[in-house]
């Protein structure tokens, strides 16, 4: 295989060892051989010229290589389309370690590739026209082969924050179910997780149209600082101006609850940590707030018991809140 991995980066392996090559670097351990194998051969490049066609290899997995494994890999019998699926692999990054690309099925010459980000995690995506893409844990995104040639759609299911290449002849659709956001070039985040009672758009530079697959006349054009929520049930879009970095500083890892109740701080820690909770019915309507970096759980456990009367359990593999009787009684003295 090293001689297989020299090749690659030298620009020079055949489809089929690039094929090989993808299956090989699944595994953990073969991954940390190719990265030591990359950091030595671009030392030993320092001094002298890259080879024909290694820039654009380099380029394309330099610092970029999944964490973890594929969830699953349909092969086709297209040694072409192997090759786009290798080439999207490399410009995958897992930030938490959890991310997986997908080929689908065919449909009358149109293949999609899937991306998701594992529970728990969040990844960083690079799209085939550089348009950047940070999944939130659980949250998984679709495109066509023929993205950033004729088309620069994509579904997301779940949440994402994007910050999206300039292209004045191709805009960029982000289609979210009910809602689809069209942009040319902006940065701007979009939480659309199915089963959601609302789609929740948020613009922080730029300019975003907000556009309905159903209804042709709606639309609305989201300024920078604007919080859009379209709530399914009524089709009601509600705008709001807000701190945008509440709603974006998820991808940095920052997690800020700020004065919300606890049925939503729970949806919030669900996501965060790949936990799953239940809490008294008497206790959804308790405020928190405050933030979190890189505190285990039971740290921010500890935290919301000194904020309100509330005491854990926990019950096999699920976190239960309960309201405190005592802290309860201590605070009505």
């Amino acid at each position: 295989m090293k001689e297989i991995i020299e090749k690659y980066l030298e620009g020079r392996a055949s489809a089929s060892e690039q094929m090989q090559l993808l299956k090989w670097v699944r595994k953990k351990e073969n991954r940390i051989v190719f990265n030591s194998s990359r950091l030595g051969w671009n030392k030993s490049q320092r001094n002298k010229p890259l080879p024909e066609g290694s820039e654009k290899s380099w380029l394309n997995i330099q610092d970029q290589m999944l964490q973890k494994s594929f969830k699953r890999w349909q092969y086709s019998d297209k040694i072409n389309l192997l090759v786009r699926i290798a080439a999207i692999f490399f410009f995958v990054l897992s930030l938490g370690g959890g991310a997986y690309i997908v080929s689908s099925t065919k449909e009358k010459d149109i293949w999609y590739s899937e991306i998701e980000a594992e529970n728990g995690q969040i990844s960083k995506v690079k799209l085939p026209d550089g348009s950047m893409v940070w999944l939130n844990s659980g949250s998984k995104i679709s495109y066509n082969n023929l993205f950033a040639e004729n088309n620069r759609d994509v579904k997301l299911e779940g949440e994402a924050y994007f910050e999206v290449q300039t292209n004045e002849d191709l805009s960029f659709v982000v289609n979210s179910g009910e809602i689809q956001v069209k942009v040319h070039g902006t940065k701007f985040n979009v939480e659309a997780y199915p089963g959601s009672e609302n789609i929740d758009v948020v613009l922080e530079s730029g300019k975003v149209q907000l556009l309905s697959p159903e209804v042709a006349s709606f639309q609305y054009f989201l300024s920078p600082g604007e919080r859009a929520s379209f709530v399914k049930s009524n089709n009601q879009l509600n705008i709001s101006e807000v701190n945008t970095m509440k709603y974006t500083s998820w991808k940095d890892g920052i997690l800020n609850i700020y004065n919300q109740p606890l049925v939503e701080v729970v949806k919030r820690l669900e996501k965060r940590y790949n936990q799953e909770f239940e809490f008294a019915e008497e206790l959804k309507d308790y405020h928190f707030t405050f933030t979190i970096k890189s505190e285990p759980l039971d740290e921010i456990i500890q935290i919301m018991e000194k904020i309100a009367p509330i005491k854990t359990k926990q019950e096999k593999n699920v976190i239960v809140f309960e309201l405190d009787e005592e802290k309860v009684r201590e605070l009505s003295r």
